[in-house]
């Protein structure tokens, strides 16, 4: 689960390193997210000379969380809370490599071209 004000690193090569969560756009009544859901973020660390700037609100697509995600006979946890920046349009990725496993369960919501992105898939 991961709340408002949460800290989460960006997994992508988009320039981002670390984002706080600004709102849970998927789930207009809920307080948290969990993986697969669109939230705000607005960037806190960059890398110089991207294409993310500081300060400034993105969509991102959360990729991994330190809660577990209960499947049918296990659990699947991951060391630190993830995530994909979006393109401010529509649901496309920003950048072109992920530096982090994507779970399948972005493909029942329509994410195949991160999983394609993805060097390694849980």
């Amino acid at each position: 689960m991961l709340f408002t004000g949460s800290r989460l690193y960006i997994a992508d090569n988009s320039g981002g390193y670390l984002a706080q969560c600004v709102k849970v756009s998927s789930r207009p009544h809920f307080r948290w997210a969990q993986i697969g859901d669109i939230i705000l973020v607005t960037m806190k660390k960059i890398k110089p000379n991207r294409r993310v700037k500081k300060g400034e609100i993105y969509r991102a697509l959360l990729l991994n969380t330190r809660r577990p995600l209960r499947r049918t006979a296990e659990n699947l946890q991951f060391h630190q809370n993830c995530a994909v920046v979006l393109k401010k349009d529509d649901l496309v990725p920003l950048a072109s490599r992920l530096k982090s496993v994507a779970p399948f369960e972005l493909r029942g919501r329509g994410f195949r071209r991160i999983l394609t992105m993805s060097s390694f898939n849980v």
